[in-house]
C-alpha cells in the first residue's frame, strides 16, 4: 500500500470510510470511478445501483 496521498485520490471523496476502503482494496482512481458507467460499477462492486450513484456523483464533485 502506497503512504503517498495524491491530490484527487479516493481518500477524499465525500463518502463513507467504508466504502473509501472497498474502493481501494478494488484499485479504484477518481479518474477510473468518473468514467464507469453506476450499472457497471454496481456490478464490479456487488452492490445496488443505489450505492453506485452515490459513489460516481462524489467522485464527479470533487475537484481536480
Amino acid at each position: 500500500m502506497s503512504l503517498i496521498h495524491k491530490p484527487n485520490d479516493i481518500k477524499d471523496t465525500v463518502i463513507a470510510d467504508g466504502l473509501k476502503e472497498l474502493l481501494i482494496e478494488y484499485g479504484f482512481t477518481v479518474e477510473r470511478l468518473r468514467r464507469l458507467s453506476t450499472s457497471d460499477l454496481a456490478y464490479i462492486l456487488r452492490r445496488d445501483g443505489y450505492v453506485a450513484n452515490i459513489i460516481r456523483n462524489a467522485a464527479k464533485e470533487q475537484v481536480d
